[in-house]
């Protein structure tokens, strides 16, 4: 049988919290500067965001990709 793990100082950095592919990340635009939700299961399966506002479409790269992944897990998110 499994128990809830108590948060404390000690034990902060070693719990994460299960991030759904279907949550929506605000991805600016190169052309227009605005943003557009875009969810991280588009961006991992098609790799380009279009502007709701000025339909531009640009590439979504994977550097980018792993920096997003990257800042999720310091803030304590793990993509699922």
């Amino acid at each position: 049988m499994t128990q809830a793990m108590r948060v404390t100082a000690d034990n902060n950095n070693e719990i994460s919290t299960i991030l759904s592919e279907r949550v929506l990340i605000p991805v600016s635009c190169d052309h227009c500067d605005k943003e557009t939700e875009v969810s991280l299961e588009t961006l991992k399966s098609t790799s380009t965001v279009m502007c709701e506002h000025c339909c531009h479409v640009r590439s979504f790269s994977q550097a980018e990709m792993a920096m997003l992944q990257a800042v999720l897990s310091r803030a304590g998110y793990r993509v699922s």
